[in-house]
């Protein structure tokens, strides 16, 4: 009598069992399915960025943390000037704008869909200076075969 008991136990919770088990796996399989909302997902500008004022050679270096908020610097490698700080960030949607007050300029302009950065620079007159996102560096091939 036991033992009609015990299948007659299993016969009820295995089905249960494995109801319950499909019901968590696909609750979980949605709770990590990637949203759809009409919200677009902001582009990030995070990354190392090269453009030319004229003959000088300008090197904008952006980073984001957490919270979104945005830092950076530029270089002048034919000035000698590295790490001149940019501040006020503004950033809505694909525009952007900073200053930079220790040369008393600012660049306002847009983030392209290919991830240029296409504007103004403005130090007592407006002129283009547009940046693209420098390429991660790849170690070169040869050097590290070199090295094994």
């Amino acid at each position: 009598m036991i033992c009609a008991n015990e299948t007659k136990l299993e016969k009820t919770l295995i089905p249960s069992g494995i109801g319950m088990i499909s019901c968590l796996v696909l609750f979980t399989m949605l709770a990590l399915t990637p949203s759809t909302g009409s919200a677009q997902q902001k582009p990030t500008i995070a990354g190392d960025y090269a453009g030319t004022l004229g003959p000088l050679h300008i090197k904008l270096h952006l980073k984001e943390n957490a919270a979104g908020k945005v830092t950076g610097t530029l270089d002048s490698p034919d000035r000698g000037a590295i790490g001149i700080q940019c501040a006020d960030f503004n950033i809505d949607g694909r525009s952007i704008s900073f200053s930079v007050p220790a040369v008393q300029g600012g660049w306002r302009g847009t983030l392209g869909s290919d991830g240029t950065l296409s504007g103004t620079w403005d130090q007592g007159y407006s002129v283009p200076l547009n940046f693209a996102r420098n390429a991660p560096t790849q170690p070169d091939k040869a050097l590290n075969a070199s090295l094994r």
